[in-house]
């Protein structure tokens, strides 16, 4: 008996090591149902990680795939591969917490980790792409904030998403005075958008670009770039005189992401 009872004792200890190490479990509850989440595999670039949940009422799984925002989780679940709900999570020091929806309702969500691997739910971030960049100024410049956008949603119509505020620029130095640029940016929660390009000269310690728009006001677009270490900060003085349309602008710091890539 005591040798069985001592098998039985390392079996269970070595099963639950090896789900430490290759699983995160996450529970919780959707509508007040419980519920447990099993992480089984992540991509530490991307943020993109695979598993499964499943009610604990209930014996089967659901697939899910999701993708970690860094502040945000978005996940899918799949049944007999049909995508029949989604997830959105906001990730705080305080939890894991926001909505589950499909095309009619919409529930809230609360998880905590249990036990298992946490760094499946790690991500490279913005910053860690930075720290690989050189000092130069030509280079791909990135910033990225997500959230849950409830702005649509009414009692009515509880309607989620995965809402998006940033965008990205690449820059170009030409010579000392000269810089050649792109820069798209995306204004939530409206997803109105804010893009330009051309060639800013440089006025002290900013490069500016003016350009005058053929419309009933005759208004000057400027467009100022203010360059720190790894880091610029992009400024539009107006929406409509650079042509952005309503609810879109440029008042972002964007951080040095990537080193420039000539198209030649």
């Amino acid at each position: 008996m005591k040798k069985s009872t001592i098998f039985i004792f390392i079996s269970l200890l070595f099963s639950s090591i090896c789900f430490a190490e290759g699983q995160l479990n996450l529970k919780g509850n959707v509508g007040g149902y419980d519920i447990e989440m099993i992480i089984d595999s992540s991509d530490y670039n991307t943020g993109d990680f695979t598993g499964k949940y499943r009610y604990l009422s209930q014996k089967n799984y659901l697939n899910i795939e999701g993708t970690n925002y860094g502040n945000v989780l978005y996940i899918v679940e799949f049944y007999n591969e049909k995508q029949t709900g989604t997830f959105i999570l906001d990730v705080s020091s305080e939890g894991i917490a926001g909505w589950w929806t499909n095309d009619e309702k919409a529930f809230k969500v609360e998880l905590f980790v249990g036990e298992g691997d946490e760094s499946l739910l790690d991500r490279k971030s913005d910053e860690d792409f930075s720290e690989e960049c050189n000092g130069d100024i030509s280079g791909t410049y990135e910033v990225n904030y997500y959230y849950i956008n409830d702005y649509f949603a009414t009692e009515d119509s509880p309607y989620y998403e995965l809402g998006y505020n940033g965008g990205t620029s690449s820059f170009e130095l030409l010579d000392d005075d000269t810089l050649k640029f792109s820069i798209d940016l995306v204004c939530g929660p409206t997803f109105h958008l804010a893009s330009a390009e051309g060639v800013a000269v440089k006025d002290g310690d900013v490069y500016k670009y003016s350009e005058v728009l053929w419309d009933e006001e005759g208004d000057a677009c400027e467009i100022t770039f203010k360059f720190s270490e790894k880091g610029v900060y992009a400024t539009s003085n107006g929406n409509f005189a650079c042509g952005f349309g309503a609810r879109a602008y440029m008042d972002h710091n964007l951080i040095k992401v990537k080193e420039f890539e000539s198209d030649e």
